[in-house]
């Protein structure tokens, strides 16, 4: 066995906590998979539950503006359902919740919450701890119905564990393309809509350049301001892209999606990697081309510098005119616009800059049906094992079904495209101008995937990214993508036969 890294192999931000033999599968009655009975519930004459002042407690993984449009929400909901179900919700980072409910599981179970809204992806390895309910049993008894027609089907697929749900997915997220419109047609440049083109674009940019010939404009140390058109330099303005291995949109997303959208899968039957293949080998490579091109990459120059750890590295180089495009979570883009707004009042203001999904983006070949394909991270409710009132239950159950049917526009504009086809289809959805404004630019849920379910997920996911992060470091350059992959994978497998 080879363990080179062992525990030190977590590069920064990349593995989450996991807890080792801490409980095990089964349906040993602290799971019930089946009709439930009763149990505390209170019926009126007409045979409804009757919720009288429930009080649920609720961890949750958004933050920031997620976090305020989340409670405005769910404050909706408690008004709502004033004096029946009241639900009181702790925001805590993606970094912090893990570590802190896996402590909380194992020493102080009284202080769990009721519900967890984080990852649907996640939801095999919390089973696996016995940390979570089916959901299933107490929607039965609420008289709730899961349309599974009606749910993305890799969301719903993400938090089933053998034929059960435990997870009642909300939306689906990722990362996705801002890029400078007013500088694409200054100079007569189309907006990428696959691979091939988006290489075209950046590398007849980065020829205008050395010609002298690119015009481009942005705030800058020279005194230039936001709306003075200049001609760009003839050396140095050789980065129209910019990413970083460090970067959260390139480890999280970006990496996958390259992957996905030349055939890669990521999970085998067994639960284990599996991405050591050829397909996701090419996808990776298309990466490492991107930072370091070859004689056979679609790209000659480098379309990135090699930024390695540093993160959100195309925010200042957009905003100065220095490069054209950037990676971005949408939950940031309003922010951007507002921005924009400001500093470009003089002409044209947000208009400057667009947005898109990144299908198609990374496919060596667009015309296969998995070139449209981004990995996405769906936020699911769910249900912790630590709840024994058959009236909160179904209480838990009444707050996630709600959410799921109202949170509508409102969450998609922090960038959450919704988990129900009949939400996204509906006229309040599409009739709100952010709809037409910048939503629909980032396609369809059914556009996005979700890795699959695995109780393996830390080990899956963190062995996976250490080859984002290899592909694109100078310092594998003489590597090929496939030996990486190789050597990750036959560490990842070891690693889990010995301690998983």
């Amino acid at each position: 066995m080879k363990f080179k890294r062992a525990l030190c192999c977590a590069m920064a931000g990349v593995l989450s906590a996991v807890a080792i033999g801490c409980g095990g599968g089964g349906d040993d009655g602290r799971r019930p998979v089946g009709p439930v009975d009763d149990g505390d519930l209170k019926f009126d004459p007409n045979n409804q539950i009757v919720y009288e002042n429930v009080q649920l407690k609720m961890w949750s993984v958004t933050t920031g503006d997620d976090a305020k449009t989340q409670d405005d929400i769910i404050a909706r909901f408690n008004e709502t359902y004033n004096g029946m179900i009241k639900v009181t919700t702790e925001h805590i980072s993606r970094y912090e919740l893990e570590p802190l409910l896996d402590t909380t599981m194992q020493f102080d179970r009284g202080s769990a919450p009721d519900l967890f809204f984080s990852h649907g992806s996640r939801a095999a390895e919390y089973v696996e701890k016995d940390w979570l309910l089916p959901i299933e049993p107490y929607m039965d008894k609420a008289s709730l119905v899961i349309d599974r027609t009606d749910y993305v089907e890799s969301l719903l697929d993400a938090t089933t564990v053998d034929g059960h749900i435990y997870g009642l997915p909300q939306d689906v997220h990722s990362a996705m393309v801002v890029y400078r419109a007013d500088i694409l047609e200054k100079n007569g440049l189309d907006v990428p809509t696959n691979y091939q083109e988006l290489v075209e674009v950046c590398e007849s940019a980065i020829d205008l350049a050395k010609a002298g010939n690119l015009w481009v404009r942005g705030e800058n140390s020279a005194g230039y301001k936001a709306t003075d058109w200049r001609k760009a330099p003839t050396t140095g303005w050789d980065n129209p892209f910019p990413i970083a291995y460090g970067d959260m949109w390139v480890h999280e997303f970006l990496g996958y999606t390259a992957a996905a959208q030349n055939g890669g899968q990521f999970v085998a039957s067994d639960g284990k990697p599996g991405w050591n293949t050829n397909e996701v080998a090419n996808g990776l490579q298309v990466l490492k081309d991107f930072v370091m091109p070859s004689e056979t990459s679609e790209n000659k120059y480098p379309l990135t510098k090699a930024y390695g750890s540093e993160y959100d590295v195309g925010n200042t180089p957009l905003r100065r005119g220095d490069a054209i495009f950037k990676l971005l979570g949408p939950w940031e883009y309003p922010r951007d616009l507002a921005e924009y707004e400001s500093l470009m009042a003089a002409d044209g203001g947000s208009s400057n800059i667009q947005t898109m999904s990144m299908s198609n983006l990374f496919a060596k070949d667009s015309s296969k049906e998995y070139a449209s394909k981004v990995k996405g991270e769906g936020h699911a409710f769910m249900l912790m094992s630590t709840v024994t009132s058959r009236t909160k239950q179904c209480a838990a159950m009444v707050f996630a079904d709600w959410m799921v049917n109202n949170s509508s526009v409102e969450w998609a504009k922090r960038g959450h495209l919704p988990s129900l086809k009949s939400v996204e289809n509906s006229s309040e959805y599409r009739s709100d101008p952010a709809y037409d404004a910048y939503i629909k630019n980032w396609g369809s849920c059914d556009d996005y995937i979700v890795i699959q379910p695995t109780q393996h997920y830390s080990y899956v996911d963190m062995y996976f990214k250490h080859c984002v992060q290899k592909a694109m470091s100078t310092q594998f350059k003489n590597s090929s993508v496939k030996s990486i992959m190789n050597e990750e994978y036959e560490d990842c497998v070891d690693y889990i036969d010995l301690y998983a």
